[in-house]
């Protein structure tokens, strides 16, 4: 198995990356469909302030990843940049799913965003099916984590959905705590941290 960080994929592998994001990790990123996934991670791959791991098998096809950054609001508001790309995008989930455009408002208007004094977000964390239950999550989990370390960041932060009872016990057994509770949009969520020194 390889290792890499994001800024190495191919065009290729962000598109694999951008399809598996899509398929199997409920977010309101995925809800806003796998054009905005795809319009995520090349942006990431450009910004130097991301922390990825990523996995990939012997023929280069993704596994699973792991990314976030000290500044992930860059990261997403860069979505926005290609201004009639971005209104075309909203136009349609506003005709075709408006229920998302409620949850995207509700949300962008109740999100827990302010990092604590170096810290750094793990934003997302997946697992390809055919590659689950084999230490990959955790062993992403841990080269994120290393790497936050290298970079000298004091924490890693993240968010996870109340109901993600696996996600919770894998953030719990390397030493993440429930530091809040928060409703965004339709989530229940917690706020998790790791202190690193």
């Amino acid at each position: 198995m390889d290792h890499r960080i994001i800024s190495r994929l191919s065009d290729d592998q962000i598109n694999q990356l951008a399809r598996l994001h899509h398929r199997i990790l409920p977010s309101l990123l995925t809800d806003l469909g796998l054009p905005i996934v795809e319009r995520y991670y090349q942006f990431a791959r450009a910004d130097s302030s991301v922390i990825s791991a990523c996995a990939l098998d012997a023929n280069g096809s993704l596994l699973g990843w792991a990314i976030g950054s000290p500044a992930p609001n860059r990261v997403t508001r860069r979505i926005s940049d290609a201004w009639g790309w971005f209104i075309l995008q909203m136009l349609r989930i506003l005709f075709t799913r408006p229920r998302v455009m409620v949850q995207l408002i509700a949300s962008s208007r109740s999100m827990q965003t302010e990092l604590q004094e170096g810290a750094v977000e793990l934003t997302y964390i997946g697992v390809g099916e055919s590659a689950r239950r084999q230490g990959l999550g955790r062993a992403l989990l841990a080269t994120f984590i290393e790497s936050a370390r290298e970079r000298k960041f004091t924490s890693v932060e993240l968010s996870v959905e109340a109901e993600n009872a696996d996600a919770i016990a894998l953030y719990t057994k390397v030493g993440f705590k429930i530091v809040a509770s928060y409703k965004e949009g339709a989530f229940e969520r917690y706020h998790m941290v790791l202190k690193l020194q």
